[in-house]
């Protein structure tokens, strides 16, 4: 299995969850500048050359997950997404407004109090994408590593 991870704003690439996803798949993990010039455009062409069975996202690769998920028709669970209230907007230069509706699992921490929940919900709800399935949890916006690994196991389970 070839799994692509985004880890967040202002996080690395050098986490238990990376050292895990190594453990599991073959694994394109970029550490990832979030303010640098034409990061989307850059991500989505190694993502595309790298052609995963799945893309995971935390917040802000959250958000970008889901963007090049459903411009390049890639499965993907996505952490506490960055759907809104970014606290600082990234260069999009590249972004195409997503044709497919690819198979979404979204986790949410019911405690988050950087990236509403609720608010996420409502917007997925109004996404055309109807291929989505989502937990919500008893967490902050940070995702224990030990919900991070139940979550993708229920995705792999179901794959196999």
């Amino acid at each position: 299995m070839k799994i692509a991870y985004l880890h967040g704003l202002d996080s690395n690439n050098l986490s238990p969850k990376n050292v895990w996803l190594k453990s599991i798949a073959e694994l394109f993990d970029p550490n990832i500048n979030y303010r640098e010039s034409n990061i989307y455009q850059s991500l989505k062409s190694k993502i595309f050359a790298f052609k995963p069975d799945i893309i995971i996202g935390s917040s802000m690769g959250g958000y970008f997950a889901h963007e090049i998920a459903k411009e390049l028709n890639f499965t993907a669970i996505l952490f506490n997404p960055a759907l809104h209230s970014r606290s600082y907007e990234p260069d999009m230069k590249g972004h195409i407004i997503g044709k497919y509706n690819p198979f979404m699992h979204y986790v949410f921490g019911q405690n988050d109090n950087i990236i509403n929940p609720t608010k996420t919900l409502d917007v997925i709800k109004n996404d055309a994408n109807k291929n989505i399935t989502y937990s919500l949890l008893n967490h902050g916006h940070d995702t224990p590593f030990e919900i991070f690994q139940k979550e993708i196991e229920k995705y792999i389970e179901k794959k196999n």
